[in-house]
């Protein structure tokens, strides 16, 4: 049981390693890849939001209640889910003032 969280953790940090390393590769400074990047960064909040969902599902809670270990991974994923959503979220914001700057210059 606890090999399987483990691949799921991994598989998951990698899924957000690609994720940003993409972001911040294909970002420059033309519109194109300012509205890419946006619309990358709303996919990844939405598979964050569908795994937060399917993590807090009452199949899991039953087995997290006898095993501490497993309950406070659990924490710690969920903890690191909403924090990356955050960060997502800044980034989105920051993109967006920069698109409407480069309007306003244009």
């Amino acid at each position: 049981m606890k090999q399987n969280n483990n691949k799921t953790t991994t598989k998951l940090t990698k899924i957000t390693i690609i994720a940003i390393t993409l972001i911040i590769t294909s970002c420059s400074t033309t519109n194109k890849s300012n509205k890419i990047a946006l619309k990358m960064i709303e996919n990844n909040n939405v598979i964050l939001t569908q795994i937060k969902k399917e993590r807090s599902a009452l199949k899991f809670k039953h087995k997290l209640v006898y095993n501490i270990e497993m309950y406070k991974a659990e924490r710690r994923l969920i903890t690191a889910l909403i924090a990356i959503k955050k960060s997502n979220d800044s980034l989105k914001k920051q993109f967006t003032k920069r698109i409407s700057k480069e309007v306003e210059n244009e």
